[in-house]
């Protein structure tokens, strides 16, 4: 699926998203998760942490497509007797260690998200996501966090890996 398709149907389906959570999906589109591990153990302590935190929505979607075969793993979602906790954690890690990205690339998707930023559909406008992105280029690019608004709506708890694995 095209990077604008799958922020349309993330418009549609979290409408209190703000530039901040546009800019994650496409930064998690192009590098995974990567950005995140530097101790795979402290990862699944952190991920057990999480887990036990996170209200269980068992009719939840289990996999989230975000495009260029990664997937987000809702947590909320998860059965541990079908996907347990040390098999995401490895799934994780080996997905941001095959699932690096280009940064050249992310600056052409954030370039396509200004572009159709209208036409997708955001509940915010053109001109806060331009505020956004001046600010985020001149920080460099780095990972994001979800928005305030993002994470009180919708309490996002997930790890994202490849498809494939």
């Amino acid at each position: 699926m095209e990077l604008i398709e799958i922020l349309k149907i993330h418009a549609k389906k979290y409408p209190l998203m703000r530039p901040e959570d546009a800019v994650k999906l496409i930064y998690q589109n192009e590098f995974g998760g990567g950005h995140l591990i530097k101790d795979p153990e402290q990862r699944l302590r952190r991920l057990r942490l999480e887990y036990e935190q996170v209200e269980k929505s068992p009719g939840a979607e289990l996999f989230e497509d975000i495009g260029n075969g990664i997937v987000r793993v809702n947590l909320a979602a998860l059965d541990l007797g079908e996907y347990p906790l040390e098999k995401l954690n490895r799934d994780f890690v080996a997905s941001a260690e095959r699932h690096r990205g280009n940064p050249e690339i992310f600056i052409e998707k954030l370039s396509a998200l200004w572009c159709e930023a209208e036409r997708i559909g955001f509940g915010f406008t053109k001109r806060e996501l331009g505020k956004y992105l001046a600010k985020y280029k001149s920080a460099g690019f780095p990972a994001v966090s979800h928005s305030e608004a993002y994470r009180n709506a919708y309490r996002p708890a997930y790890r994202v890996i490849e498809k494939r694995v």
